[in-house]
């Protein structure tokens, strides 16, 4: 398998960049505080991101998350310097947001995740995952205090974006379509509809995937 080059990872994360001018207005500063809940220039959920490579089921459905690059690799938590790879978690139903500190979308729809989390107690392990890798562990950890979200967070490395953009495409690494990517119980990947989604959403997709069973 081919895959892209440093270069490329740099020029995308300067279109990422672009597009967040869109999304942010303002550039979306470290200082911002939380944002509203809901939608911020992202509809709900109106259309397939594309099954993920990882897909051997038949359903769009990847299956196996110990055979997935991305979710074995070693990742930081920016709070307290930990180590830990997303296939730690197998056996528990696992979201993997993909976002930026200068998108607002991501914030919107960090605010819906922690309106959920208060629903589904720890019966669901939430990973932010910064894919702008103009952006560092310091800012990101500001943000996370600052906007008071308590979950894991860390920054992506070359290798983790270059596994993510080939099991699910280049839009996976666009923190406005608010990617989200979904990992269940029984071990089962979902590349989720591109696009905000509800708490109400969050929750069934929670559901779907194994939490409270």
């Amino acid at each position: 398998m081919t895959f892209p080059s440093l270069a490329r990872i740099g020029a995308l994360g300067l279109a990422v960049a672009l597009l967040g001018a869109a999304c942010s207005g303002s550039g979306g500063s470290v200082g911002s505080t939380a944002g509203t809940s809901g939608t911020v220039g992202t509809p709900e959920p109106t259309e397939s991101a594309g099954p993920s490579q990882l897909a051997t089921d038949g359903t769009g459905r990847g299956t196996g998350i110990l055979d997935a690059a991305w979710a074995t690799a070693q990742l930081t938590d920016v709070r307290d310097g930990s180590t830990f790879s997303i296939a730690d978690f197998e056996g528990q139903t696992i979201f993997v947001q993909n976002m930026a500190i200068w998108c607002i979308n991501c914030r919107a729809q960090q605010n819906d995740a922690r309106e959920a989390l208060a629903q589904l107690a720890d019966d669901v392990v939430y990973i932010a995952l910064d894919v702008d890798p103009n952006e560092t562990a310091a800012d990101l950890r500001a943000y996370a205090d600052q906007n008071d979200f308590d979950w894991r967070y860390a920054v992506a490395s070359p290798d983790v974006l270059r596994a993510l953009e080939s099991d699910f495409g280049p839009l996976v690494l666009s923190p406005p379509s608010t990617p989200l990517i979904v990992i269940g119980k029984d071990g089962t990947i979902t590349r989720t509809l591109d696009g905000h989604k509800s708490v109400e959403t969050l929750l069934s997709l929670a559901r779907e995937h194994g939490a409270g069973t």
